[in-house]
């Protein structure tokens, strides 16, 4: 047995007054995963769950179109995200003052500035990770592309391709003993 959070529908009239709405919901998100790769995802055709919970197709249907348009699910390729909570976002006082007011704009900057910036590290970490999927790391692709330059008469990619060789090298031979094993 295991635990799991809900939103209070109850806030939402038109979903909790439609018994069928709030019975999909609520086996959605009993049903949605909880690990890392999975959490608030489940893998469920329309028909399946219908029969899961015992309503027709269209009434499932249905009920599915009216959690989709107050975006407490959302299809994503054939899995259903189902929303379990909801980040309180804290509303600012006005500031009462000009010098406050800058204080504010500088923190929502540098806020958003971090946030950017994480969501690149993300990005860059995803990227790193298909490559050594694929047998490669990012200084192997670096360095492939400056042994192309080089090969074009590119003297700065020459130097560089001298000075990095035996590194590539022993990334390749890694690489090698890495997929043997």
């Amino acid at each position: 047995m295991r635990y799991t959070t809900l939103i209070d529908i109850s806030e939402i009239q038109i979903i909790y007054r439609n018994q069928n709405s709030r019975l999909v919901y609520l086996h959605l998100a009993l049903k949605a995963g909880y690990h890392d790769n999975d959490r608030d995802l489940t893998d469920i055709s329309i028909r399946r769950l219908a029969a899961e919970v015992g309503l027709t197709m269209s009434a499932t249907r249905h009920a599915l179109g009216i959690l989709q348009k107050f975006q407490l699910i959302q299809k994503d390729g054939t899995l259903w995200r189902v929303k379990k909570f909801v980040l309180e976002q804290s509303i600012t006082t006005r500031p009462k003052s000009e010098k406050k007011r800058k204080e504010q704009e500088a923190e929502q900057q540098r806020k958003a500035a971090e946030i950017e910036q994480k969501q690149r590290e993300d990005e860059a970490k995803r990227k790193e990770r298909e490559l050594r999927k694929s047998g490669k790391t990012s200084f192997m692709l670096y360095f492939e592309e400056m042994e192309a330059k080089a090969a074009m008469g590119d003297p700065e990619a020459m130097d560089i391709v001298r000075k990095n060789q035996k590194f590539y090298d022993l990334q390749v031979e890694k690489m090698k003993n890495q997929e043997s094993k």
